[in-house]
């Protein structure tokens, strides 16, 4: 039987993250512009109001084009813990039909409280609300695999448990019943080279190293991601990975948006819309 579907990518959602960036001084939007951000000059606010009229249209979206199901790349909230928060995204995610499975990914203002170090009691608070922070399934004949990627990135402490992740990703990988794979996360395996130098916006070496191996020797044929409020694709000659723009506050030029993917037996093609213009995105 021929592989043929589509899924939905959503990445950043958010919500609390527009009132966080509004209200800034205009040094701080200078040293934002320096390090190639965009902040906007905006009165402060509270709330979410943006990020639920941005992801009910993403979630409109998916109803429109009724895919085998949408994944959520991580940073769902703002704030580790947020009831409020919590609450509005799966009121809103609850208007999905229930035909289209809702895949979560953990980002890392999900799992720490301090944005950066997961803690045990973020991550079983996530699990309460969302499931499983790592996982896998299968759909017709593609397995994906789905991990917790705050724990592979500095300076987290939980080390058995990043290694525990990366055992489980070999575990999946290496099971005779899957030929292809694809990795779900929400920080990206790397940004511009495997090589590059360690930082919280990619997966640390200590095991993005073994995980590339697991993908070059295993089929893991794309990653992915979000994390960086902006599209970024880069390519080895065994793995693609993709860093999606964000549903909620954009960070630098991408928009708003969301990206669909073709899974075939040819290989994968994906495309990035913008959800608030009707233009058909860049093919990125």
């Amino acid at each position: 039987m021929p592989t043929n579907f589509t899924f939905i990518q959503l990445a950043d959602p958010q919500f609390g993250l527009f009132a966080d960036r509004s209200g800034k001084t205009d040094e701080e939007i200078s040293e934002a512009a320096k390090r190639g951000q965009i902040l906007k000059k905006t009165p402060k606010i509270t709330g979410f109001a943006d990020e639920t009229r941005l992801f009910s249209l993403a979630i409109e979206h998916v109803q429109r084009s009724n895919p085998a199901f949408v994944v959520v790349c991580g940073d769902i909230i703002n704030e580790a813990g947020n009831e409020d928060q919590i609450a509005e995204v799966k009121r809103i995610a609850g208007l999905l039909d229930k035909s289209i499975t809702i895949r979560w990914v953990s980002g890392n203002h999900d799992v720490a409280c301090d944005r950066y170090s997961p803690d045990q009691e973020s991550i079983d608070h996530y699990r309460e609300n969302f499931g499983p922070d790592y996982y896998a399934f299968s759909h017709q004949k593609i397995r994906f695999i789905v991990i917790n990627s705050t724990l592979l990135t500095p300076p987290n402490t939980l080390l058995k448990e990043a290694w525990d992740q990366v055992a489980f990703v070999e575990d999946e990988a290496t099971n005779p019943k899957y030929k292809r794979i694809i990795l779900l996360s929400h920080h990206p395996l790397f940004i511009k080279s495997p090589d590059e130098t360690d930082s919280t916006w990619s997966i640390e070496k200590k095991y993005r190293y073994p995980l590339l191996e697991i993908a070059k020797k295993h089929g893991i044929e794309a990653n992915f991601a979000g994390h960086l409020h902006r599209n970024n694709i880069v390519s080895t000659d065994y793995i693609e990975v993709i860093a999606s723009g964000p549903v909620g506050y954009p960070s630098y030029q991408d928009p708003s948006g969301f990206r669909r993917v073709e899974v075939t037996d040819q290989g994968l093609k994906h495309q990035y819309h913008p959800l608030e213009t009707t233009q058909t995105g860049n093919p990125s």
